[in-house]
């Protein structure tokens, strides 16, 4: 039935554009020129609500063809455009599969060449580590400076500031996220992705906060309310179940932080039973060995391996924590395995270099050393500063599907917003 309707607005809107916007526009009035650009926007609207519904029926893969047989709805290239945005989306589905995303949204050629604001900000998130850093802070600021929605704009100007601080602009890392924090408390109404935003600035603030030695309230307070976002996110109950996995899993990066060491693996061991990916038991590991369960620790962890993790972040996390435990373990072989990972070519911030530098100097020195209890220390001292707790694979992959919404609700909302803007 929601299939049924959604079909229906997205041939009457054509109809409507085909009737009333194409016989005027051989005229050349610029106001008349314009309804063109409105008419792309609208049923822009109605085909994303379209793609919602095929989505929640699980027909997600039917989508492409559909996009295929609207090409033709409107002849301007900016609806080419939209179609390959929209195309771009499909191909990287619920589990965010970006190189397919990347390899449909290059087809409108090279970034920089991008003028639709919503496009460019699209586009930018599939690029990432592709672009410099010059030309992704450029891009970004570019975004922030023209976009009209408040969701992209706390997105973008998160991942700035988590840009800098990763190399290691902190004082303009700050200034960026305590803009995040500062949009999203002068929200009226937000939404689920809104508040997941405002938490997530927070986590980062009070990770600053803890590795710069400011004064622990300050942190504390960060935490808290941070705390407080993540709890109230997970009873949504139109969340996906990507989505409570991801939001439990970045609670108990809160935990961390907060050396509740039981409570971070509650909340892990609940975030794996719904999604288990390996990350989530890299982390399990390190909270078990902060609870004098060692022993288990490096069964979990043993068992991973590099293939097991889909990035260079998700990597790097198995790579640290595995280098703790080995220290811990005082084992050899471990030892020597956690010098080999440690010397892989990962692509990581200057920030995360330092770390790994950290680890693999404490490595070498556990390989020549007997007293491993005394370097276990130092090795969880350095791995257990703030920075070390930043979920840089979720903060930077805004996930479309992972928190997600009634379809019904989805479509109320896009009605409403379509209406108001008639």
């Amino acid at each position: 039935m929601v299939l049924k309707a959604a079909r229906a607005d997205v041939t009457q809107y054509t109809i409507w554009h085909k009737s009333h916007t194409v016989p005027l526009a051989h005229i050349g009035n610029p106001t008349l020129l314009n309804m063109w650009d409105i008419d792309v926007e609208a049923l822009f609207d109605y085909v994303e609500r379209l793609m919602t519904a095929h989505m929640e029926l699980g027909r997600l893969d039917e989508f492409p063809a559909v996009l295929e047989r609207l090409r033709k709805n409107i002849q301007t290239d900016r609806w080419q455009q939209k179609i390959v945005h929209l195309q771009a989306l499909c191909a990287l589905g619920k589990n965010w599969d970006e190189e397919k995303g990347y390899r449909e949204i290059i087809k409108l050629g090279p970034i920089n060449s991008i003028s639709d604001k919503r496009i460019l900000s699209f586009y930018l998130n599939l690029s990432g580590d592709r672009l410099s850093l010059a030309e992704r802070l450029k891009l970004i600021d570019q975004v922030i400076e023209t976009t009209d929605d408040e969701t992209t704009l706390l997105h973008q100007t998160l991942v700035k500031g988590t840009l800098l601080l990763m190399h290691n602009d902190l004082k303009g890392a700050v200034c960026a996220i305590e803009n995040v924090v500062q949009l999203s408390e002068n929200l009226t109404e937000p939404d689920s992705f809104q508040k997941l935003k405002h938490a997530q600035a927070l986590f980062v603030l009070a990770s600053i906060s803890l590795d710069s030695k400011q004064d622990p309230e300050v942190s504390r307070d960060y935490l808290h309310r941070s705390t407080a976002l993540f709890q109230e996110l997970l009873t949504d109950t139109d969340l996906t179940a990507i989505g409570r996995a991801a939001l439990l899993s970045e609670l108990s990066g809160n935990y961390r932080l907060q050396n509740d060491w039981e409570k971070a693996l509650g909340h892990l061991r609940s975030a794996s039973e719904i999604h288990g990916v390996p990350i989530f038991k890299v982390f399990e590991a390190r909270c078990l060995s902060e609870l004098d369960g060692l022993s288990e620790a490096l069964n979990i962890i043993d068992e991973l391996s590099m293939d097991s993790f889909s990035d260079d972040e998700e990597k790097a996390d198995y790579i640290w924590n595995f280098g703790l435990l080995a220290i811990a373990s005082g084992d050899t072989k471990r030892l020597a395995r956690a010098k080999n990972l440690l010397e892989m070519p990962l692509k990581r911030g200057p920030i995360f270099y330092q770390q790994s530098l950290r680890t693999t100097t404490l490595v070498l020195e556990a390989m020549h050393s007997g007293n491993s209890q005394s370097l276990t220390n130092r090795a969880r001292g350095a791995l257990r500063s703030g920075l070390s707790g930043l979920n840089s694979y979720i903060i930077f992959k805004p996930n479309f599907f992972g928190i997600g919404f009634d379809v019904n609700q989805v479509i109320d909302d896009a009605t409403r917003k379509h209406e108001e803007r008639e």
